[in-house]
């Protein structure tokens, strides 16, 4: 989601998503970017009000258009967060945690699908994605997939070292009773390497933003909010050059984590990165907005979209006119809108 510049105006009707665009002017972060994410939850117990447990981690909200022209008023949602979150879980009963519209909280969301998907080429990349549907109480707007930081936007509004960077997410330490409570923690891009860097994954490609990260951010969406160039001229007519802050915030990528190593280790000449027992640099790793993007573009996805059109496309004929369906298509548009299923999946 473009927040700012020109960012879309999401609503939900129906349990269907429309995306319009329109202009913000701000340069204040709008309310909007806190309504991205939701909480990772590990499941802790169940009774006859439904299953509770510990927030863990972030993840956001990520719209893509459908491609047929009869359904463009319509989006497939997918839920984001860091690969090593939903490895650390997978084991584990986990469930996404919202606010609703009114107030208070929900963990109804429901998840096509029966894993997580990662990187289709780096196995380094810390990205995860699975396919969600949304409540029509759930109180979100997702990012929109046409407005992400791909390279050539980045480069269109000109965003670089030194400009502000603001990540939203989870606060372990006060997440909130009554309803989620996300925070925004600014920073800078200290670093945009021109080529792979080692992680705690191993090589791949990161931005470096200066930033402390926290236990709980993982997975977080990360904006940034570019630097404006004006030419002016001063009090005595002679030209000069302005910068201010931009209106509004591109997405960046979004957190992995922080740059750490062992407290013994700082004054080496060469270190071991550590994150449990690490000495904070307050250098945060990012996840480029392209790796997001390949992930969610990768060819078994794009399949599995066509096929769920196709069939949302025929279940809207009528009857008389309606071929009979293949056996294995499964799919139909109940499973999309309601079908809530446990998530504890399997990584492909």
């Amino acid at each position: 989601m473009t927040v700012g510049i020109e960012y879309p105006e999401i609503t939900m009707r129906g349990g269907r998503i429309r995306i319009a665009e329109r202009p913000d002017h701000s340069v204040r972060i709008p309310d909007d970017v806190l309504k991205c994410v939701g909480y990772v939850c590990e499941a802790t117990h169940r009774d006859a009000t439904g299953v509770y447990g510990d927030p863990y981690a972030t993840g956001f909200f990520l719209a893509i258009p459908c491609e047929s022209p009869e359904l463009k008023e319509q989006r497939f949602v997918y839920f984001v967060t860091a690969k090593h979150v939903a490895t650390d879980l997978q084991d584990r009963e986990i469930f996404f945690l919202i606010n609703k519209k009114g107030g208070g909280a929900s963990n109804q969301t429901a998840v096509i699908g029966n894993r997580w998907e990662v990187h289709p080429t780096d196995a380094n990349a810390d990205v995860a994605v699975i396919q969600v549907a949304m409540h029509p109480s759930a109180d979100i707007v997702p990012v929109a997939v046409e407005t992400i930081g791909l390279p050539e936007k980045l480069n269109k509004i000109t965003a670089g070292i030194g400009d502000e960077t603001h990540t939203v997410g989870l606060f372990s330490a006060v997440p909130g009773n009554q309803q989620n409570m996300p925070i925004v923690r600014c920073g800078n891009i200290a670093m945009m390497p021109t080529e792979q860097i080692q992680t705690e994954l191993g090589y791949t490609d990161v931005y470096l933003v200066e930033a402390r990260s926290i236990g709980g951010m993982s997975g977080s969406p990360v904006f940034v909010q570019p630097t404006v160039r004006e030419h002016i001229k001063l009090g005595d007519g002679t030209p000069s050059v302005r910068f201010a802050k931009g209106p509004g915030e591109t997405l960046l990528g979004m957190m992995q984590g922080h740059w750490a190593i062992r407290e013994s280790e700082i004054n080496a000449p060469s270190f071991t990165h550590d994150r449990p027992r690490g000495v904070n640099y307050g250098i945060a790793v990012v996840v480029p907005a392209f790796k997001i993007h390949e992930t969610i573009y990768k060819p078994e996805l794009m399949a599995m979209r066509k096929k769920q059109e196709a069939q949302i496309l025929r279940k809207n004929v009528p009857s008389s006119d309606r071929p009979e369906p293949k056996e294995e298509e499964t799919f139909t548009q109940a499973d999309f809108e309601t079908a809530l299923k446990k998530v504890a999946r399997k990584i492909k």
